[in-house]
């Protein structure tokens, strides 16, 4: 039987209403391959009426060293694979790493960068563009950042859906400027169409670029090892707070949220201060009418345990890692042995992913992750 004709396909016997439901219920990975199977399929998936599908989550890890970016090594949760994702040579994200993501949302630059480009920050009077990672439709033109020193970006926030094809599809850039021994924070509104300055941030480092959204403010953590501190930016007045320090002894950290809740995942340091022998995950909890702030402690995974022992490759003990988050996982990637442990805030468990067949093809962290959305089932130029 050939699935491509449409007529002894006896799914498409079953009335549309009922079509529709039944692939509604799966992931837009499952349903990209459906696209060559029928016509009916094909028409029936990328009406404008079909209903979204679940979100389907992919963790970007590693890239080749260099641009161009053909392609990306991810992990896929609802699967438990890795995945070689393929980026368009006619995408911006060819050429350039995004600076933030959300949803499938990503920020980076509109062209490719000069030879004295660092990756982290924004090169001077540079364009960026806001796209969808892994869809056909153009990519949105940025205006620069205002010209303060050097120049980050590190969140992007969007008010809702956000398809970048009409009208009421907004989102918002968060950035920050060395300016004058002083650190400024500015938001780029898509509404205005321009970049505005919001005030210095109490803070004398750079901020990371893991970041937390929970009720209509963004937390992020500044970074001065020992000295470290929590931040809350309130996205409708734009003013800044420090909420608490960060804990002591820790030698890598990072935050998420999940459920609106901040977690931090960090290593805690030996004694001597100079290995991690532990990871522990707190949650931020607020005390009482919000007065007595602390960490608290949900999941540690010690150097004795196997998914310790195996991130480390035997040797019980870290330098450092780096982490992304999105819906309650958190990968961990060791730059020391390249392997990555996946955390689910949900059940506290700890997971040391296998390796990939395909690794050897993919050596820089790009850390990363993505919401694989309904966009990528769209007809080109539709």
């Amino acid at each position: 039987m050939c699935l491509s004709d449409p007529s002894p396909f006896p799914f498409l016997s079953l009335p549309i209403e009922l079509q529709e439901r039944i692939l509604s219920l799966l992931p837009v990975s499952d349903l990209l391959p459906l696209l060559s199977v029928s016509h009916g399929i094909r028409s029936l998936i990328q009406s404008p009426t079909f209903p979204s599908p679940p979100p389907d989550l992919f963790f970007l890890l590693f890239s080749s060293i260099d641009p161009p970016f053909p392609k990306l090594l991810s992990y896929h949760p609802a699967s438990h694979r890795w995945v070689s994702l393929p980026i368009s040579s006619h995408s911006p994200l060819y050429h350039s790493r995004p600076y933030a993501t959300s949803s499938s949302l990503a920020i980076t630059l509109s062209s490719p960068a000069g030879p004295d480009y660092e990756d982290e920050d924004v090169p001077p009077e540079a364009s960026l563009a806001a796209m969808r990672m892994f869809s056909s439709l153009p990519h949105q033109e940025i205006p620069p950042m205002i010209p303060l020193g050097y120049c980050f970006v590190y969140a992007v926030i969007p008010d809702g859906d956000v398809s970048l094809s009409g009208p009421s599809d907004h989102f918002r850039i968060l950035g920050h400027s060395y300016f004058n021994h002083g650190i400024f924070s500015q938001v780029y509104d898509s509404r205005l169409g321009r970049w505005s300055l919001t005030g210095k941030i109490p803070c004398q480092t750079a901020l990371c670029t893991n970041t937390a959204l929970v009720n209509r403010s963004l937390y992020v953590s500044d970074f001065m090892p020992h000295q470290c501190q929590l931040l809350k930016f309130d996205l409708t007045s734009y003013t800044w707070e420090i909420i608490l320090p960060m804990p002591e002894m820790i030698l890598s950290a990072s935050i998420f949220s999940h459920d609106q809740n901040v977690y931090l995942v960090a290593g805690f340091e030996d004694e001597l201060g100079r290995i991690i022998t532990a990871i522990r995950v707190l949650i931020l909890d607020w005390g009482e009418n919000n007065e007595s702030r602390e960490w608290k402690e949900t999941s540690i995974l010690s150097g004795t345990e196997e998914a310790f022992v195996g991130f480390t490759n035997g040797a019980c003990w870290l330098y450092g890692f780096e982490t992304v988050a999105r819906n309650g996982l958190v990968c961990l990637h060791s730059p020391y042995t390249s392997r990555v442990l996946l955390f689910d805030v949900r059940d506290r468990s700890w997971v040391l992913l296998p390796r990939s067949s395909l690794e050897p093809e993919y050596t820089m962290w790009y850390g990363h992750a993505t919401e694989m959305g309904q966009e990528v089932l769209r007809p080109v130029g539709a």
